[in-house]
């Protein structure tokens, strides 16, 4: 399993909990759009009612992105991109939603596109920094996330995916150096806490790791990939009582968190709760995530 929500790995699959929910707070529609979508009916009526608002195409995606249901996401923005009027924000969704299924030549195309609509869109400066790691060109893709900071400092993303791509080469030194510098001049942002105590695991600094993650807690941020991290250093420390209360704990805030599902799982294999183990590893695997170390403990 991979240790960072930074990471890319081989998956299609870029974007974990965390990022993706700091890019939608980026590109969701406003207030008169949003949780107005609540069905495949409501957000088909919202577009018929506002044809050419590319704002009502991208609450009804982001319905059916969470009902993971990516193709008919991508054809509602598709047809956004050829009914409403041009849109970087439109552009930039339907280029994450092409990420998602790895096509990566379109991801690449539509985000461009969206960047010659709006050059000051950070969502759109962020997508490519993304687009570019995915294809193996970092020194573009930290280009990318840094035009998106410069655009937007207060911003809590570009500074995450800084960090991260400083990750991503194994620069592990300069994250830290780099996360320390933006948590100072930004003490109360969880978010930063959040990477950081990322930076700290990629580094094996497991405690100062562990701390941090209670600070995201203190914070009020990420709760649940922090309870959910926590019972994966808990676990990590061959404390899979404590593990499996933090992992509860995160899916008691989020049900579809990966990372909580795949270390419930190795600490019930653990503690002898077999088909809790089995429950858990089966919706980890099913996201993509890797428990082989489910198995073989169930097996011996």
């Amino acid at each position: 399993m991979s240790m960072m929500s930074f990471g890319h790995g081989g998956s299609s699959r870029v974007l974990s909990g965390v990022i993706l929910g700091l890019l939608l707070s980026v590109l969701l529609a406003p207030a008169s759009f949003a949780n107005t979508v609540a069905s495949r009916v409501a957000g088909q009526a919202l577009i018929a009612e506002y044809p050419q608002d590319p704002l009502a195409y991208i609450a009804y995606a982001d319905y059916l992105q969470n009902e993971s249901d990516w193709d008919q996401a991508a054809q509602v923005l598709e047809m956004g991109r050829n009914k409403a009027v041009s849109s970087a924000e439109l552009m930039v969704a339907l280029g994450t939603v092409y990420e998602e299924q790895n096509h990566l030549g379109k991801a690449e195309a539509v985000t461009r596109a969206a960047l010659s609509i709006d050059p000051k869109s950070v969502s759109g400066h962020i997508r490519m920094g993304e687009i570019y790691f995915q294809l193996g060109w970092p020194k573009s893709g930290m280009e990318s996330f840094q035009t998106a900071h410069d655009l937007a400092p207060a911003l809590a993303l570009p500074k995450v995916r800084l960090v991260g791509g400083l990750v991503e080469q194994n620069k592990l030194s300069a994250a830290e150096d780099e996360c320390l510098k933006f948590i100072s001049s930004d003490v109360e942002n969880a978010d930063l806490w959040l990477a950081l105590g990322q930076v700290f695991e990629s580094q094996n600094k497991l405690r100062e790791a562990f701390t941090t993650y209670g600070q995201v807690l203190t914070l009020g941020g990420e709760k649940a990939e922090a309870y959910a991290r926590q019972g994966r250093l808990f676990c990590r420390f061959g404390q899979y009582d404590a593990g499996k209360t933090s992992c509860a704990q995160a899916l008691a805030l989020d049900d579809q968190n990966l990372l909580a599902h795949a270390y419930m799982g190795i600490a019930c294999s653990h503690l002898g709760e077999s088909e809790a183990a089995r429950k858990h590893a089966r919706i980890a695997e099913a996201g993509g995530m890797k428990m082989n170390a489910v198995w073989d403990k169930l097996m011996q």
